[in-house]
């Protein structure tokens, strides 16, 4: 049902775990399945040093959160708002129609955590 690569994500995710004081953090809950997506960001000279991600949900929706934040490290805050559904789908290949809501809520996730980064800098300042 899921490409090798989906597979390769599920049983072995990469960047699963929370950033203690992380720069920013996204979440998004799936309306449809109630998939929790949360992506932790490190900053540093306004780029991605570090993501994490911790999801509750199947397959499709820690694979994806996998891939998402190996997409994230080493960008800049700028090249994050570029990584969309076809970013991620270019890398897992077809999924399903009904499991596409999944990959939206995880590029929410990641495009919240830069949105909470800087919310978290304008109250600094």
């Amino acid at each position: 049902m899921y490409s090798n690569v989906i597979m390769e994500e599920f049983y072995n995710p990469q960047n699963y775990g929370v950033i203690k004081g992380a720069s920013g953090v996204g979440k998004v809950t799936s309306a449809i399945g109630n998939e929790i997506i949360k992506i932790f960001i490190k900053v540093e000279s306004e780029a991605i040093v570090d993501a994490q991600f911790q999801t509750f949900g199947g397959v499709v929706a820690i694979a994806a959160s996998s891939i998402a934040t190996r997409l994230m490290i080493g960008k800049t805050l700028k090249q994050i708002r570029n990584i969309t559904v076809s970013s991620i789908l270019e890398v897992t290949g077809e999924i399903p129609e009904n499991k596409m809501y999944i990959i939206q809520a995880v590029v929410s996730a990641v495009h919240a955590s830069v949105d909470s980064y800087f919310n978290k800098s304008a109250k600094d300042d």
